[in-house]
This record gives structure tokens, C-alpha cells and sequence, in this order.
């Protein structure tokens, strides 16, 4: 049987006492990230309110910056409703190619990384003031068959992957920056 040491009691009263008002005193601080912005609009059409317009991507990238574009639109107003639009989203995109594992007996690679740095400027409809700016960085990899059309397939797959990724990240940092007020 153990019993409560007395002179322990003190401090444990502090300890708890220290711990019940820093969470008091920290619960303010806290805001929801998806409540109503400052402005007392909701979030949501605060969003929706960003335009993603089509970027013309070099060959090499037209593929992913499709499906990044897409997955922005959805991200941004995945309702589909016609808000009027009030910010520009302006994207450009940096993707890399790397394999490190190769079959020593063949010479293929046998996995890909696909790695994709997004940089995005969210602007006025006239461009003329810059809201945020910032970049967004991700990679998936894949598996490479001998299979031509099966690595063909993975490594869009891998791509549309990316694109899901870094668009949930863009929508993220806009939401945290559009929710404070601009």
C-alpha cells in the first residue's frame, strides 16, 4: 500500500496550477483556421474567389502543371459555384526527374522520384499589389516496370500524386494568410 507523501503535495498543486493557467492563458492565441476570416466573410468564398488562370508549361511540364492546375481549381472552389473573382494566383513550376535505384544486371532503373517545387504569387485581378508569395516542395516516387505503358502509367500517376500534394499546400498557406485579413 503507498500513501501520498505530504511535502510532495506543494508542488504538485504549482505544477497543476502552472499548467490549468498557461492553457488558459494560451487558448486565445489559438484561431480556427477554416472560421470566419476578419473581414467576417467565410473562408471558403474567400477561396473560391481566386482565380488560377492556364499557364503555358514547356512540353516537359504540361502534363503536371494540368493536373496541378486542376487540383488548385478544386482545391481553391471544389463547390463548382461561379464567385466572383477577386485575387490571381500566378504559378510557376519546377519538376525533377532522379532515379536511384538501377538493376545491375539490366542497367534499367528499377523506382523514380518525381520532385516538384511550386513557386505562387497571389495577386490583385490588375496585378498590381502582391498579396503572398511563397513556394511549395514535395516528391513521390514510383515504380518502373519492364513494362513500357505500366511505367508510363506509374509515373503519371506519381505525378497527378504531386500535383494533390503541393495544390494542398498552396490552398493551406493562402487560407492561413487570406483568413488573417488582407
Amino acid at each position: 500500500m503507498s500513501s501520498l507523501n505530504l511535502k510532495s503535495l506543494p508542488r504538485i498543486a504549482r505544477v497543476a496550477g502552472l499548467t490549468v493557467g498557461l492553457s488558459l492563458g494560451l487558448s486565445a492565441c489559438f484561431k480556427p483556421l477554416y472560421g470566419p476570416t476578419a473581414s467576417g466573410e467565410s473562408l471558403q468564398t474567400v477561396l473560391a474567389s481566386i482565380d488560377v488562370p492556364e499557364v503555358k508549361w514547356p512540353d516537359s511540364q504540361a502534363a503536371m502543371g494540368h493536373y496541378l492546375r486542376s487540383e488548385l481549381i478544386y482545391a481553391l472552389n471544389g463547390s463548382g459555384s461561379s464567385t466572383p473573382k477577386r485575387y490571381v494566383l500566378k504559378l510557376a513550376l519546377a519538376r525533377s526527374l532522379t532515379t536511384p535505384i538501377v538493376d545491375t544486371e539490366t542497367g534499367r532503373a528499377s523506382s523514380a522520384i518525381v520532385g516538384g517545387t511550386l513557386n505562387y504569387t497571389l495577386t490583385s485581378l490588375d496585378g498590381t499589389k502582391v498579396y503572398t508569395r511563397g513556394s511549395a516542395t514535395s516528391s513521390t516516387s514510383y515504380d518502373r516496370y519492364q513494362q513500357r505503358f505500366a511505367t508510363v502509367r506509374a509515373a503519371r500517376d506519381a505525378e497527378i500524386r504531386l500535383a494533390k500534394v503541393l495544390a494542398e499546400q498552396v490552398k493551406t498557406r493562402l487560407a492561413a494568410t487570406l483568413s488573417a485579413g488582407i
